[in-house]
């Protein structure tokens, strides 16, 4: 990954994604990378429940996913449980400034190097999910487990299909990090396969299969 010398400028036509909480970036320059820029609490919709009405109330809590999602990391990568390329999650390498404002920046989830790999979501639509893809799929949601990283909403739009050392795999690119004001999961491993389990059931639901939390597998 190269290193940044200059500030980063951002077209429109950079845009890759949007969610609710980041706009997502490319730059030409670094297709190993891409780049989030938070949403401030104006730009998002928020829903009437406890963590809409905490944001409009205090404006400041729109970024703690970012707080949470960098502990989590780092908590993983200092006590790592195996080669750091088997991480579920796509690696963080910090943030810089941008014309656009203060951006993040992360691993870009590939197959070819160069472009955003397939979400969990596209495969499916496109009647392209294989037998393989739901071993690639075990591995990934075991690896939660493995590496003790906390989940609040894996999904099946990011999830998404890349490679690292020539090795496929699914790898989130949200939704990690104990965002809870009890922050349980964080600690507590029978928590976080409790959590991440609810949320693979709804997820088997999306994908047409079945999710078995006793062998934590689809099928």
């Amino acid at each position: 990954m190269s290193f940044f010398t200059s500030e980063l400028i951002l077209r429109d036509a950079d845009l890759i994604a949007e969610g609710g909480e980041r706009w997502v970036y490319q730059h030409p320059d670094y297709p190993d990378c891409i780049f989030k820029l938070q949403k401030p609490a104006s730009a998002r919709v928020l829903k009437n429940n406890m963590k809409g009405r905490s944001i409009r109330w205090f404006p400041s809590l729109a970024n703690r996913i970012v707080h949470r999602e960098y502990a989590a990391y780092l908590k993983a990568c200092l006590a790592p449980q195996g080669d750091i390329d088997t991480l579920p999650v796509n690696k963080l390498y910090g943030f810089a400034g941008a014309d656009i404002g203060f951006v993040q920046i992360s691993e870009k989830v590939s197959l070819d190097g160069l472009t955003p790999g397939p979400t969990l979501a596209q495969l499916h639509s496109d009647g392209a999910l294989t037998v393989h893809h739901i071993d690639l799929l075990n591995i990934f949601v075991k690896s939660f487990l493995d590496w003790g990283i906390p989940t609040n909403d894996i999904s099946r739009r990011n999830i998404v299909l890349g490679k690292r050392n020539d090795r496929e795999m699914f790898i989130a690119v949200d939704g990690f990090g104990d965002i809870k004001a009890v922050p349980l999961a964080t600690f507590s491993a029978r928590v976080r396969r409790q959590a991440l389990a609810r949320r693979c059931d709804r997820l088997a639901q999306r994908i047409d299969k079945e999710f078995d939390p006793v062998q934590f597998c689809f099928r």
